[in-house]
C-alpha cells in the first residue's frame, strides 16, 4: 500500500509486466496473491497489468509504448476546498463505446 500511495501522491503510473512460476501447472499461494497486488497496484496508478507468459512480450511491449505516446491528461478542481489528506475516489465514464480509458482511482486532499 506505500508504493500505490506514493506513486499517486507522485502522480505516477506503474505499469506491471510479471512472469507467474508454477508448479505442477497451478499457481501457488504466494504467486496467487503477488499477482492480485501487481494487478492492484497497475489498476489504482493508471497502468496496465501485463502477464509476460500469456500473449506475445513484444507485442505487451508496443502496447506500452503506444500507451506512453498517446496518453492525455485532464484536469479536476474539487468542489470541496477541504485538505485533509483523506483518499478521494474518482470515476470517469465514457458517452462513447469503443474508447479505453485507465485512470488512477482517485487522489489524496493535500
Amino acid at each position: 500500500m506505500d508504493a500505490v500511495e506514493a506513486a499517486q501522491i507522485g502522480d505516477t503510473r506503474i505499469f506491471c509486466m510479471r512472469y507467474t512460476e508454477r508448479k505442477h501447472g497451478r499457481l501457488t499461494a504466494r504467486n496467487k496473491c503477488g499477482t492480485r497486488m501487481m494487478e492492484r497496484i497497475a489498476r489504482n496508478t493508471g497502468g496496465p497489468d501485463f502477464d509476460a507468459e500469456q500473449g506475445d512480450i513484444q507485442k505487451q511491449f508496443r502496447q506500452i509504448g503506444e500507451d506512453l505516446r498517446s496518453t492525455y491528461e485532464l484536469a479536476y478542481v474539487s468542489s470541496n476546498p477541504v485538505r485533509d489528506d483523506s483518499f478521494r475516489k474518482v470515476l470517469i465514464r465514457l458517452r462513447r463505446p469503443g474508447f479505453v480509458v485507465r485512470s488512477k482511482t482517485g487522489y489524496f486532499a493535500r
